[in-house]
């Protein structure tokens, strides 16, 4: 008969043999080789997500740009040489920072949420040298985007601008 004991006993699991027969030998331990590499892979994947981050900030500021050229070009359009009530803009060309006190600068100031207004250059333009019904008229809103991370792509500004051009509608 056989012993209760050998009955019982079953084969090792496939993980325990396994982790037995690949074992380190004693002189070799690897204590710090994870930390090693939680190092290196934690400085590839922060570089990254930074890197995310950044590209997100300068989408937007461009998205900024363009929405306040569009609503310049808007404003603009309704200032045409017929605007008795608002006043007309134009036909002279403007060129100025967005903190400034000229009548476009001070109009576009609100639409610039969290943005150095002295670091912002607005332009606007009447492409057909006057304010008549149905010419155009383009508002540009440009400023330089300083990447937070330049030690990696050097430390280049990139130069950020939105656009807009519309007929004038009074």
């Amino acid at each position: 008969m056989i012993p209760l004991s050998r009955k019982t006993r079953q084969t090792p699991s496939r993980h325990r043999y396994w982790r037995r027969r690949y074992r380190w030998p004693q002189g070799q331990c690897r204590r710090g080789a994870t930390a090693v590499e939680m190092g290196f892979v934690l400085i590839v994947f922060l570089t990254l997500v930074l890197g995310m981050l950044d590209l997100g900030m300068a989408v937007f500021r461009y998205h900024v740009l363009a929405e306040v050229a569009r609503v310049g070009a808007r404003q603009a359009i309704v200032h045409g040489e017929m605007a008795s009530e608002l006043g007309p803009w134009g036909p002279a060309s403007y060129e100025g920072p967005a903190a400034g006190s000229h009548t476009v600068s001070e109009t576009l100031q609100s639409s610039l949420p969290g943005l150095d207004l002295s670091g912002i250059t607005l332009k606007a333009e009447w492409l057909d040298g006057n304010n008549l019904l149905e010419d155009r008229v383009r508002v540009t809103a440009s400023m330089p985007y300083t990447p937070l991370m330049g030690f990696i792509f050097g430390s280049n500004t990139i130069p950020l601008a939105g656009s807009s051009t519309m007929p004038i509608a009074h």
